[in-house]
């Protein structure tokens, strides 16, 4: 019973440093790269100012399996709870334990949503906007974000460790957190006291939790404004230079989740007012991740299950020095962002990743088409580039033979390099091939290779001619008459149309040639001429913006 006691007590730790000031006037670029390690070997060096970087060049004749071992690839999380006595405890403590963790979430929550209410009497949403809460509201500000630190407690977060020191508002306006790995990182804006944060309009009707976050004063974007980042801006701005008592505004830098071993590249929206900011790690020194929630990994149900049914977790929140931007990076917010991201990879211990939050909407849209290795797909179109494969005419021929390649399902390293005329000692031949070879076999399955290529080409067109492209697999001879089972086959790699709908397709078609098989031709000028199909010539817009940036 002292333990159950002593595990739901609520304990802060924090440290005395005062905040010192950072500046850096250049950092080396070379520190961010695409090849990032996981461990630190031979190759590796380290830049002045700390941040690790490889070395490594292209020309180097490292095997596949080494490639395929130090990648990483920050979209991606494995949850291994081997130890049956660690299961046994999970699923007693889901019995015992869960629900009531629920009950006290749900009642914390309420409790916060009943003083947020309460603090708002009598403000219009004009007036919310306009100044900073003072007096009695702060103070009902205050309770309210006590209830949510207290939700966090019900759910297993009793302790939260603290090292440096956060920043008075008018020193750093903007704390810049990162890693951004979970949904529980929003246990910060709980801990901070609160701060206002980003956020759509549309977070204001999330039923209880919409008035808590608007209680807090965020600034909220107006998606359909096109004037919505120049808004944004201008409003951090007025905050900062405020003789009001503003509180800070938080961003997670890196837009999306990520598992931790690296740190993606940030968005420019929290360095485009060229004001200090401080920089902020988030930490979860626990012996199981069951917090990290990736676009390729646990869902959030389970997380959260997990998460919930673990006797406590720890959280560190680590303040850093405020930085200041030179006059260079006032100009320039990339590289701002870019600097800044150095200093927390160093005081993390992570390298630099040249991924972005763009490449989730092409990795997603690569899930959507049914393409193997989508979790991959940036770095198989990073080896195809530099191998000289994004080339549709050289793809589309090697493909029309790929019926009659021997062994096609099942290629090893050697034989895929004779495959692409391309040396063994090249680097991204390795690269491409560590990444095609997605289930760890030491061989690969051609169409793979061929699918991932094909998409990569043609991920800027429309699903019509990517599925044009793929026909190419999956036709017998010369003949461009398909089968059920062939035509089944292609349009395996179209969303949006399930095996009932494409039944149905089929057999109209069929109907418009009797005695004959239909052609790809047949299918493409069909679906032209009837609206429910017009999705198919339609080109993803987030891949065009995707492309833009």
């Amino acid at each position: 019973m002292k333990n159950l006691i002593k595990s739901f007590t609520y304990q802060i730790k924090t440290s005395q440093r005062e905040p010192k000031v950072l500046k850096i006037e250049h950092i080396d670029k070379t520190m961010t790269t695409s090849t990032i390690k996981r461990r630190r070997s031979a190759n590796m060096t380290t830049s002045v100012e700390g941040v690790p970087f490889f070395s490594r060049s292209p020309s180097d004749s490292d095997n596949w399996i080494a490639y395929r071992e130090d990648h990483i690839n920050p979209f991606t999380h494995r949850l291994h709870i081997n130890s049956h006595l660690a299961m046994i405890k999970i699923y007693i403590l889901t019995v015992v334990l869960l629900p009531l963790r629920l009950i006290g979430c749900f009642l914390s929550l309420c409790c916060a949503w009943v003083f947020a209410k309460i603090g708002m009497l009598g403000l219009s949403e004009g007036q919310l906007n306009a100044k900073p809460l003072f007096g009695w509201r702060k103070r009902v500000q205050k309770i309210s974000a006590f209830f949510m630190r207290m939700l966090y407690a019900c759910g297993s977060f009793h302790y939260i460790s603290y090292k440096g020191k956060c920043a008075a508002a008018k020193d750093a306006p903007i704390l810049v957190v990162a890693p951004h790995s979970s949904y529980v990182d929003s246990i910060i804006v709980a801990a901070t006291g609160p701060p206002a944060i980003v956020a759509k309009q549309e977070t204001s009707n999330i039923p209880l939790l919409g008035k808590i976050i608007t209680f807090a004063q965020p600034i909220y974007v107006q998606r359909e404004d096109s004037n919505s980042r120049q808004n944004t801006v201008r409003t951090i701005v007025e905050r900062a230079r405020s003789e009001d008592d503003w509180s800070h505004v938080i961003i997670f830098a890196e837009g999306t989740c990520t598992n931790r071993k690296a740190l993606i590249k940030f968005k420019p929206g929290a360095f485009y007012p060229g004001v200090p900011v401080q920089p902020v790690l988030l930490k979860y020194p626990n012996k199981y991740d069951t917090f990290t929630w990736t676009w390729d990994g646990p869902g959030a149900l389970k997380l959260l299950w997990l998460t919930l049914s673990t006797f406590y977790n720890n959280c560190e929140i680590e303040y850093l020095p405020v930085y200041y931007p030179n006059e260079d990076e006032k100009a320039d917010p990339f590289l701002y962002a870019e600097n800044v991201r150095a200093v927390m990879a160093r005081a993390l211990g992570v390298p630099t990743s040249e991924y972005s939050f763009e490449d989730v909407v092409m990795m997603t849209r690569a899930r959507s088409l049914n393409v193997p290795c989508s979790a991959d797909i940036i770095e198989i179109e990073r080896c195809l580039f530099h191998l000289d494969f994004l080339n549709s005419s050289r793809v589309l021929k090697l493909a029309g033979k790929y019926s009659s390649i021997q062994n096609r399902h099942k290629m090893d390293i050697t034989r895929f390099s004779e495959f692409l005329n391309i040396s063994t000692t090249n680097a991204h031949l390795h690269k491409l091939f560590a990444s095609l070879d997605y289930k760890h076999t030491g061989a690969i399955n051609l169409k793979t290779f061929f699918l991932s290529a094909l998409f990569c080409i043609f991920k800027s067109s429309d699903t019509m001619e990517f599925l044009r492209a793929v026909s190419t697999l999956y036709a017998s001879g010369n003949t461009d008459q398909l089968t059920r089972e062939q035509f089944f086959a292609i349009l395996k790699h179209c969303d949006k149309l399930s095996k009932k709908k494409l039944t149905t397709l089929y057999l109209r078609i069929e109907e418009l040639k009797p005695g004959n098989r239909i052609t790809f031709d047949d299918f493409e000028n069909y679906t032209r001429n009837h609206e429910e199909y017009k999705f198919l010539f339609k080109k993803h817009e987030h891949i065009q913006m995707r492309l833009k940036k």
